[in-house]
């Protein structure tokens, strides 16, 4: 499975990708490579196909490949966690011929609890970022503001950046770096350590669009656009609100909620870090 996931270069799925979502077979640009990051981010960031992966397959836990994520945006509008999409994105990339390497990076959910790709292009590096959504590759050594307020900052430490969000004149941190490329051996033991982190104790969804913010963690919801703004918790069930903001079937989310519950008392169970109220 993970030679397989390393070496295939998924071209099917690629093509269906760039047939999918109109992807031009262009010349390399940063404009290009835009057009399939703002293509890309359509697949919503969401654990709920992790959640019941983990439910089926709990002794060995099987990692979603390009195909399972089309297939499932196509009759579901499912997407994927920053390591599936970030494997998918890395086999576009590939077959475009851009020169990209997986990095790691700690969020406050923990160290190398998320990834991305670098791109190296024209004499510059670049982030690439399908699980935080950006729609835009954000230039790693010089600070630039993006169109969506995010923004890269040297650390102190060397060989070090972080990123923050940018709003109503405040910094908020988001996750930090080191600038170097890790292999996929590396890249696959995070994976693989990610099914049990603090990112699978509750259902999160999000995506962003031209139009929408929307981000949904259990009964918390965050929706933000030109014309409307909402913020805070629910009392409508979970998938009839995951439904209406994302498509994706209520028995899906119902399935997702149940082994959910079946996962954190395993995850217990073999000594994992869990939220208090599991019994």
């Amino acid at each position: 499975m993970i030679e397989s996931l390393e070496h295939n270069n998924f071209s099917i799925e690629v093509e269906h990708f760039i047939n999918m979502f109109d992807i031009p077979k262009e010349n390399q640009s940063l404009d290009h490579v835009s057009k399939i990051l703002r293509s890309f981010s359509l697949f919503p960031y969401e654990n709920l196909s992790k959640i019941l992966l983990l439910h089926k397959n709990f002794d060995n836990p099987i990692y979603r490949d390009p195909g399972n994520i089309i297939e499932d945006y196509e009759n579901f509008r499912l997407g994927g966690t920053c390591f599936s999409l970030t494997l998918y994105l890395k086999k576009i990339m590939d077959y475009f011929n851009y020169d990209t390497d997986f990095i790691l990076a700690d969020m406050k959910s923990g160290d190398n609890s998320h990834t991305a790709l670098r791109m190296n292009f024209q004499n510059g590096q670049y982030l690439l970022d399908p699980g935080y959504l950006l729609k835009y590759p954000l230039r790693i050594d010089q600070l630039q503001l993006s169109m969506d307020s995010v923004f890269l900052e040297p650390e102190e430490r060397p060989n070090r950046f972080t990123l923050y969000t940018f709003k109503s004149g405040n910094k908020i941190w988001r996750y930090s770096f080191e600038n170097r490329a890790v292999d996929f051996t590396e890249y696959v033991k995070y994976w693989n350590q990610s099914f049990h982190w603090m990112t699978m104790h509750g259902i999160c969804l999000s995506r962003k669009t031209d139009e929408e913010f929307l981000y949904i963690h259990n009964n918390y919801l965050k929706k933000e656009s030109t014309t409307q703004k909402i913020k805070g918790k629910f009392n409508e069930d979970l998938s009839f609100v995951i439904n209406e903001h994302f498509g994706i079937p209520r028995e899906i989310i119902q399935k997702a909620k149940d082994a959910l519950n079946d996962n954190l008392h395993h995850d217990k169970e073999l000594g994992f870090r869990v939220p208090g109220w599991v019994e």
